[in-house]
């Protein structure tokens, strides 16, 4: 879209106001005498739940990704293309897997009852050793273990002897014939020896197995019937951890190597019925390539490597570091991942949403005033969350930490984007008007030129409370993107509001207007005094006004921002100048009955002599007084964080001679934050402490607000 036409020639002053009075809004004098108070300050709070957390991927995100290897393998690539693609730098190689793995599937229990099960003629029979104790079992017959003193004991009532007890218990059977039955779940391979938990009085109980084929032909971390070159990758990850497990040797606290879960890996019981659709597959995918004796494994140096996996990522593995500190481990370099993040995945988009007594909890905090988590990884996902109660305590986790804390799919955490596209103002008007319903009759015209600014920010409160459309024109005649709206609103409108003086939209746009068959009304002139009066008189004809706020030419931003709620608030944004308010304004808050006049902007913006005006009509007054236009934004936001229904925030740029998108954005009936070419800390703080604002909302295409701005505050 082209840039902004120039002004055309401005018409005499002598015709300009001729023309002006015979459509202008005409204000008596008046005054009011109320006691002056003292200004009122801008209040902090405890942000409240519930907090919405959106990302994407499922899991730690570190090493391989379970629905990117799908998304490969089903574009043809290879187990090994696979793996070398999220383990950096390794080989494809066979190495010996015949050794022992032990594998905990009763984890620190009080007891465990146990049976066997027959699966051919003369099977179920369990043999129950205790030292030099043995104990049968007949097929189906319960046996009890449980922890008793330093040591376990088996008991069975039915069974020649009725119990064996002794430091550890092992259990057999004949597997040709026999399945162990534990909760219910069948277990093949024997034997199945129960120790007691060191420290504890619980019990652990532990398979051990060969690795090969009875460990790796039941774990079940994905579907098996998933394509040959996903589950081949997944079986040499899995068949590596594994390995790298048994070396590490066996852990005391659980008598095993691996445990039976997410923890290690899922270990299933054998699969029967419909369970066991595609194990052949998963069989031959553990199998593939390899010997009796040998399988294949990812291997880095010639060693094989830790081959750590989750569901998916975020569209970029992570680095093992920046979820677990440590050293950085060549392999376990973070990666691009778009693999991940096909239709196949159902966690490559999601949102959660927790209390805020959850929050506290995880951070160990009576409260969650704000979260940050701008601290990222090279990969996007949170590395540190910091939480802070509204005493000031802040407490931080991993971000690792904080996802299995508060049940989320990843630490892939980001507050979802959009963009409302656009470059040129009157389109960006339009974009801001089609958030007003069809329905509406009336709408407001204000002029489309930067140097007019003030009478665009006076119309807004205007349009709000109208609930009209805030359109813009040029000098003399309207845009294409103006007649376009209007075209698609048809005949519904019946009534134009022109805010704005003759000069600044002239004669030409009215007879435009009435050509459409709409009545057209000029509220105010180019005197910005005379405006404010007019648009109070106005609006005070459809409401009782109570309070309003002023602005200079200094406080544009800050006006601006505040017209966002000015209009469901029904409260008037009025001009003053460095010296004080115009007369006329001050009657038409007095004709009003307005008993408050919020300030908007530093005492440097909105000099004390405006104050003082405002005081000796008798008016209260409430400062928004940050130094800054982006402070007083955020502030604006936080303090009628009650007044706005939506759950975005938006973001408009500002930069030196450019200041309309600001209020543009304010047709959108949700906090318009200020950005430059980055996002100030007043922003994302904001953010940081409202879960009722989960979404942003970028105003205007990526040249006014770069995607620099947009990521800082979606990452925050």
């Amino acid at each position: 879209m082209s840039p902004i036409p120039p002004r055309r020639g401005r018409p005499t002053a002598l015709l300009a106001a001729l023309c002006a009075l015979a459509t202008t809004l005409v204000l008596a004098p008046g005054t009011s005498a109320r006691p002056a108070a003292a200004p009122a300050r801008v209040a902090g709070a405890s942000a409240t739940g519930p907090w919405s957390f959106s990302g994407s991927g499922f899991g730690h995100g570190v090493g391989m990704s379970q629905y990117g290897a799908l998304a490969q393998a089903k574009a043809g690539r290879s187990a090994a293309q696979i793996l070398g693609s999220y383990y950096s730098g390794t080989t494809y190689d066979q190495v010996t897997d015949t050794q022992t793995i032990r594998v905990n599937i009763v984890r620190g229990r009080s007891s465990q009852t146990i049976a066997g099960t027959s699966r051919a003629s003369g099977g179920g029979t369990l043999t129950v050793t205790a030292g030099s104790s043995t104990m049968r079992a007949a097929a189906g017959t319960a046996v009890s273990l449980r922890r008793s003193g330093s040591s376990v004991v088996a008991s069975c009532s039915s069974c020649s002897p009725t119990s064996v007890t002794g430091s550890s218990v092992r259990v057999t059977w004949d597997e040709s014939r026999t399945d162990l039955n534990l909760s219910g779940k069948r277990y093949r391979h024997a034997p199945f020896v129960v120790t007691p938990t060191p420290g504890a009085s619980t019990i652990e109980g532990v398979l051990h197995l060969r690795l090969s084929d009875e460990y790796l032909d039941q774990v079940r971390e994905v579907p098996w019937g998933w394509p040959a070159a996903a589950l081949q990758a997944q079986a040499a990850a899995a068949r590596a951890y594994a390995l790298r497990k048994v070396v590490a040797g066996v852990r005391a606290q659980c008598a095993c190597h691996v445990q039976d879960g997410v923890t290690d890996q899922v270990y299933g019981p054998v699969p029967v019925g419909s369970a066991a659709t595609g194990w052949s597959a998963w069989r031959a995918a553990v199998a593939a390539g390899g010997s009796s004796t040998t399988g294949y494994v990812p291997r880095y140096g010639g060693q094989v490597i830790e081959a750590l996996y989750s569901s998916s990522s975020g569209g970029h593995t992570v680095n093992n570091e920046d979820v677990w500190g440590g050293t950085p481990v060549p392999y376990l370099r973070g990666v691009p991942d778009s693999w991940s993040t096909t239709a196949d995945n159902p966690r490559r988009a999601w949102t959660s949403s927790v209390t805020s007594a959850q929050l506290a909890d995880a951070f160990d905090l009576p409260d969650v005033a704000s979260l940050d988590l701008s601290e990222r990884t090279s990969a996007g996902s949170v590395r540190y969350a910091r939480a802070t109660s509204a005493s000031g305590t802040t407490r931080a986790l991993r971000g690792d930490e904080m996802r299995r804390a508060l049940g989320l799919s990843s630490a892939a955490i980001h507050r979802p984007t959009d963009r409302i596209s656009g470059s040129y103002p009157p389109d960006l008007a339009v974009a801001s008007a089609r958030a007003v319903p069809l329905g509406a009759d009336t709408v407001v015209i204000a002029s489309m030129y930067e140097e007019d600014i003030a009478h665009l920010v006076m119309a807004r409160p205007l349009a709000g409370a109208l609930q009209a459309p805030l359109l813009l024109s040029g000098n003399a005649r309207l845009t294409g993107a103006t007649r376009r709206e209007l075209d698609r609103r048809g005949s519904a409108i019946r009534r134009a509001y022109v805010v704005a003086g003759g000069p600044m939209v002239g004669s030409e746009v009215i007879r435009e207007l009435r050509a459409r068959g709409i009545t057209v009304t000029r509220v105010g002139l180019n005197d910005k005094d005379y405006t404010s009066a007019a648009v109070v008189d106005l609006m005070a004809r459809t409401g009782r006004i109570s309070r309003a706020a002023v602005a200079t030419s200094s406080a544009t931003l800050e006006a601006s921002a505040f017209s966002a709620v000015a209009g469901t608030r029904h409260e008037p944004i009025v001009w003053a100048s460095a010296g004080g308010v115009g007369w006329r304004t001050l009657a038409a808050l007095d004709r009003a009955g307005v008993g408050t006049v919020r300030m908007l902007g530093s005492a440097r913006k909105v000099p004390p002599a405006v104050e003082d005006d405002l005081r000796a009509a008798g008016h209260n007054t409430q400062r928004f007084g940050a130094s800054t236009s982006t402070e007083v934004a955020a502030d604006l936001a936080h303090y009628f964080r009650r007044s706005y229904p939506g759950t975005r925030v938006v973001l408009a740029r500002t930069s030196s001679g450019q200041t309309i998108d600001t209020v543009l954005a304010a047709g959108l009936g949700a906090p318009v934050l200020v950005v430059t070419t980055s996002a100030a800390w007043p922003t994302t703080g904001l953010v940081q402490r409202s879960p009722q604002w989960p979404e942003v909302t970028a105003f205007g295409s990526a040249t006014r607000v770069g995607s620099g701005a947009l990521s800082r505050v979606r990452d925050a």
